[in-house]
């Protein structure tokens, strides 16, 4: 790996170290809660061989010296009181004192979108969000937000603050972390500290370390070829970091899909979640639409009508103004029409001005209902005393592709198609990826200015991001540990289906070496429970894989626990808002198999079926009190096939431990599967309330 990269606050402890008086990581803090009654680590920097004293108001203390670069690390007893205390930190020149310390249970909340989500999430909102921000009155649950962020190595610094559960102080909380911690917090009585290290759209090669991901020959040529990434995403960085920036309001593929949404449940309005928050771009190059004579950066067009070729660029996305000029009568009736290029590659919207005058717009200040996607030919009616009587100016910003399609002026009778040949074209910015508080869509405008632009001389929109080897473990995870844990909650695997199938064998390989790595770099052998993804219909049919995948982990990572979701999920909403039930089942896990609280943790787990005769018995573990069929679904979403593999749905007997299932077109079943469809829905469950996996006799 390459030794260095973009400036992080981890340069900030790692230079200069002969100046460090005494430095703690962000999450040695204030508010802070500590793994109870157990052996803690504490580090930080101090000047090299420095005596480093640490006295806390639970009595125990502890002693190091810092080595030779000036990092300490120690051990240091806990009790099981909650507190709240405080801890001392000394050298001979300075001391760091840690106020409203609690001593408690302590859980790292990671993965990507859904566990990231939080009360006022981008693209949907929590359940019961009004209720708890109303009402959440618990000073002893606490939770520490990782800062996103990137590293091209391990670094040791991160940034974030421990925030106590009261009031609408939740707002920006992991909302599963929160509710996992409020079912242990009422359960077990004690202080939950979270630590939420999730980024959404994540994989978890992200997510997992250099060294432990460079022993899977699966990888060979992303290792290959990741010095390179980050020496060009340096190379990119640099050049955007000189543009101010400013964050899109969605991305590109929220509008196409909310339209594939819309065909198949038109009550969903997706659009809504970002539509109206395009208008804030609206001011962006407003001068140059009211005074196009006085800007100076403007090119000629050339008979090609191609920005990329004149520029030396590809694909040029960002937001460009053009301009030219033609002669009309104002006395005449005035439409516009404009019809986008055949081929255009995706995001293009555009705003139409004539002497400074909007006519025309496909996105900003329109209403949902008249937004179109894919763009079509339009007609606008112009608004008497817009055009005046001889030169007059047209004006057209486009946000997306630089692409100008065909505009025409219907002046009265008479057809203005506009010369080409006095077509001229500004740069206002370019879409690159944000370089720092990263929020969705992740993608910024980066506005040039005045400055003029020579794009040939650009190094390219190479990055290193949340789906980089190995860039999350460094950034979020690595600064973490040793900080004592309980275990590990993890709700992640969206963006490995995109990428993965048909059997998903990278990512079963990569899981475990994922968990084994960071338990040896803890030292702990800590229990991880993860959450099998819930519905969603844009999954191209690879769901059910997947899922067989991730339930494949329970055999292959030990001290694991899966969290079914098939009954929660929203078919046309990757972020489904029922996150109480997610975090309480995630709490299920803990309470029975960490804290000795007899729970039924588990939905029905298929384990093998028998043929009789022409009927096949299943047969499950995590049973609880029976197994039970909720006929209130239409289907009962079990399917049998005999040698020919040609499922037909089942009729399903419920024998309580076992079920037994019959179709009359199939006479010799060899087969048998369950909820195998991205969209399926959950009819069993056991008589707990939780639901089964679902499964496929035929996939392995």
């Amino acid at each position: 790996m390459i030794k260095f990269f973009w400036v992080a606050p981890f340069l900030l402890i790692s230079c200069n170290k002969q100046n460090i008086n005494l430095v703690l990581p962000e999450i040695f803090s204030d508010g802070m809660v500590l793994q109870r009654d157990t052996t803690i680590a504490v580090w930080g920097y101090a000047s090299p061989s420095q005596a480093v004293y640490l006295s806390s108001s639970w009595g125990n203390n502890a002693f190091t010296i810092s080595d030779n670069n000036g990092k300490w690390r120690t051990d240091l007893e806990t009790e099981s009181g909650p507190g709240p205390y405080s801890l001392k930190i000394n050298t001979s020149m300075d001391e760091i004192k840690i106020e409203n310390i609690l001593l408690g249970e302590i859980w790292l909340a990671a993965g990507q979108s859904n566990m990231e989500m939080t009360f006022n999430y981008c693209c949907n909102s929590t359940d019961s969000s009004e209720v708890e921000l109303s009402n959440a009155n618990y000073p002893h649950i606490r939770m520490f937000n990782v800062k996103k962020n990137l590293g091209a190595k391990p670094i040791e610094s991160i940034e974030g603050n421990w925030t106590s559960a009261l009031g609408s102080e939740i707002i920006n909380f992991s909302a599963v972390g929160y509710f996992f911690a409020k079912k242990l917090n009422k359960n077990i009585g004690v202080p939950i500290g979270i630590i939420n290290s999730s980024w959404g759209s994540s994989n978890a090669e992200a997510w997992t370390s250099y060294d432990a991901i460079s022993g899977l020959e699966e990888y060979e040529d992303e290792i290959t070829n990741s010095e390179d990434l980050i020496l060009k995403s340096q190379e990119s960085m640099n050049w955007y970091s000189n543009f101010k920036e400013i964050p899109m309001p969605s991305h590109d593929w929220d509008f196409f899909l909310d339209k594939i949404i819309d065909t198949y449940d038109p009550d969903v309005n997706y659009l809504s979640y970002f539509f109206h928050k395009w208008s804030d771009l609206d001011e962006i190059g407003d001068y140059i639409i009211q005074n196009p004579g006085i800007h100076q950066n403007w090119v000629k067009m050339n008979s090609s009508m191609d920005v990329d070729k004149i520029l030396g660029t590809k694909n040029f996305k960002g937001i460009t103004i053009f301009k030219n000029e033609f002669i009309a009568n104002s006395s005449s009736q005035n439409t516009l029409t404009i019809e986008p290029d055949k081929n255009f590659p995706g995001l293009w919207e555009y705003d139409i001005f004539i002497n400074g005058k909007r006519v025309a717009s496909s996105l900003i200040g329109i209403e949902i209902g008249d937004y179109k996607i894919p763009k079509e030919h339009e007609t606008y009616s112009i608004q008497p005393g817009v055009i005046k009587n001889g030169a007059n100016h047209v004006t057209v910003r486009v946000l997306g592709y630089a692409k100008l399609g065909s505009i025409k002026i219907l002046n009265g009778n008479k057809i203005n198609t506009l010369d080409k040949n006095k077509w001229y074209f500004t740069t206002l910015a370019e879409e690159y990826h944000q370089l720092k508080d990263f929020k969705y869509p992740y993608t910024s405008f980066y506005l040039f200015g005045d400055t003029i632009i020579n794009h040939s001389k650009s190094p390219g929109k190479s990055f290193y991001g949340r789906r980089s080897l190995s860039s999350l473990y460094n950034g979020m995870i690595n600064p973490l540990i040793p900080y004592t844990i309980r275990g590990v909650i993890w709700y992640q695997g969206e963006s490995n289906v995109e990428v993965g199938g048909p059997d998903f064998h990278n990512f079963k390989k990569l899981m475990p070496v994922l968990v084994d790595d960071w338990r040896k770099r803890w030292g702990n052998e800590f229990p991880f429970y993860f959450a099998q993804l819930a519905n969603y219909f844009n999954y191209g049919g690879m769901l059910s894989a997947f899922r067989s995948a991730q339930m494949n982990l329970l055999k292959t990572i030990s001290n694991s626990g899966m969290v079914v979701t098939l009954d929660i999920g929203e078919n046309y909403d990757i972020h489904p808002s029922n996150k109480h039930d997610v975090g309480y089942r995630f709490a299920q896990l803990a309470l029975n198999r960490v804290y000795g609280v007899n729970f039924i943790d588990s939905g029905p787990l298929f384990t093998h079926f028998e043929k009789v005769d022409n009927k096949i018995k299943l047969h499950f573990e995590h049973i609880g009190s029976g197994l039970k069929i909720n006929h209130g679904k239409g289907r009962t979403w079990f399917e049998i096939a005999g040698e020919s593999k040609k499922y037909y749905e089942a009729q399903v007997s419920n024998q309580v431990s076992y079920l037994e299932l019959f179709s009359p077109f199939v006479k010799h079943p060899e087969y048998v599967r369950y909820a195998w469809s991205d969209t399926a829905a959950a009819t069993l469950f056991n008589m707990e309330g939780l639901p089964a996996s679902p499964f496929s006799s035929d996939y392995k």
